[in-house]
């Protein structure tokens, strides 16, 4: 048995169809509802909170793999508190139980976005040393204290495997993580200019594949990274408007700018509650460098990511409906 913790959200969903494609028998454990177009009658259903060790063991009963995709992708929060709640306190709640339960094997998602150094200027690969310091906000503090403490895991006998897939896209985002919330913003036009940055892009249905792969054939202890296609953000852009219609914004924003705005949406954020478009965060990484190397990940996993463009074409397709299903329930 497999459980997929997290398994109702944008990743965490494209595995569990992964893993039952496979013929493997899949427990999902999340907070909210597994999507009801992804109901599967091969695939059971808990309700729980990683932050709750009572509800995680009877979880886990059964289970040889543990997949924890649990946590937030989300950048911003009006409590700066929740990331470390919620991304490591979680993870740590999640190597105990998974300790305990006598666990074969642990896949967690850590992220892209703790892996940028502030001077780095060639690609960056798996043997990447990240630093505590070098970590922009308490997004990336939270998901690097998470991914070093499942490594301690690792060595002290838990057979757990860190997965860091760049930026997902393709079809099902129903949350919207952020790279789905700029695919969603630019198709409706709300995307005024660019940074001049770059960024690695990778199909969703890739990064599950690499949660499987990393299960079957991963080194405990070690780092796989998922990404597949550097550009920078006005080629990705260039791609998308190809693709679905809408004229590319012309408009390269200086970075000042663009930094200067996000501290404005951050601070009406805290006020208002509303989520800024375009978070500290985000902003300070793009103007580290973002481009990857995954070549040694994939030949390791015996994998090859597809190409970008039917990525961009599925994500327009699903994001349309998505838009077109959300205006007409109003």
């Amino acid at each position: 048995m497999n459980l997929v913790i997290g398994g109702s959200g944008f990743i965490g969903s494209h595995l569990v169809r992964e893993l039952v494609q496979q013929g493997e028998r899949v427990r999902v454990y999340d907070l909210n509802p597994f999507p009801e177009d992804e109901t599967n009658q091969d695939i059971e259903t808990v309700r729980g909170d990683i932050l709750n060790p009572d509800q995680l063991s009877p979880a886990m009963d059964g289970c040889s793999t543990v997949y924890h995709l649990g946590g937030t992708p989300q950048l911003w929060s009006r409590d700066p508190k929740f990331f470390d709640r919620t991304n490591h306190e979680g993870t740590i709640n999640v190597l105990k139980t998974a300790k305990r339960s006598g666990i074969k094997r642990l896949i967690f998602t850590s992220t892209e976005s703790i892996l940028a150094t502030p001077s780095g200027k060639e690609a960056i690969t798996e043997d990447i040393q990240p630093r505590i310091e070098d970590m922009i906000g308490p997004y990336c503090r939270s998901k690097l204290l998470a991914e070093q403490a499942v490594f301690r895991a690792a060595k002290d006998g838990l057979p757990a495997i860190a997965v860091c897939p760049t930026l997902p896209i393709g079809p099902g985002d129903r949350n919207l993580t952020p790279p789905g919330q700029m695919i969603s913003n630019f198709l409706q036009g709300k995307i005024p200019g660019y940074l001049d940055c770059t960024l690695n892009f990778v199909d969703v249905r890739d990064v599950a594949t690499g949660h499987r792969l990393a299960a079957e054939h991963g080194q405990p202890g070690r780092r796989y990274i998922l990404a597949a296609h550097n550009m920078t953000l006005y080629e990705f852009f260039q791609h998308l408007s190809r693709i679905s219609g809408v004229p590319c914004p012309k408009i390269k924003i200086p970075y000042f700018v663009a930094l200067t705005w996000s501290y404005l949406e951050h601070y009406l954020g805290i006020v208002t509650g509303k989520r800024p478009r375009s978070s500290i965060t985000g902003v300070k990484l793009c103007k580290r460098s973002l481009e990857f190397d995954s070549t040694w990940t994939w030949k390791t996993l015996g994998h090859q990511p597809r190409p970008l463009d039917g990525t961009i074409r599925d994500a327009v397709n699903w994001h349309n409906k998505f838009l077109e299903s959300k205006e007409k329930n109003g």
